[in-house]
């Protein structure tokens, strides 16, 4: 069996300019709001269930919610 040499390319480099960075944290829900324990619930749900995709929509709907109803209550 030959052994192939391998070399980094195009393929195995970020594009010029491009920034790794963390993602965005989680929202908290706000203390007293069922419809953000609803969400945070549905959360913890998905991912222990290893639903990922439905992780990400729960933070999303969170974050609409809060943007919605607690506008004025975020520091």
């Amino acid at each position: 069996m030959e052994s192939e040499e391998r070399t980094s390319g195009p393929a195995t480099e970020p594009p010029a300019g491009t920034c790794l960075s963390e993602l965005p944290r989680e929202p908290s829900p706000v203390p007293c709001c069922p419809a953000c324990l609803s969400h945070s619930v549905a959360r913890e749900n998905a991912r222990s269930g290893g639903d990922y995709s439905a992780v990400s929509d729960a933070n999303v709907r969170m974050r609409q919610h809060q943007r919605d109803e607690h506008a004025g209550n975020q520091p």
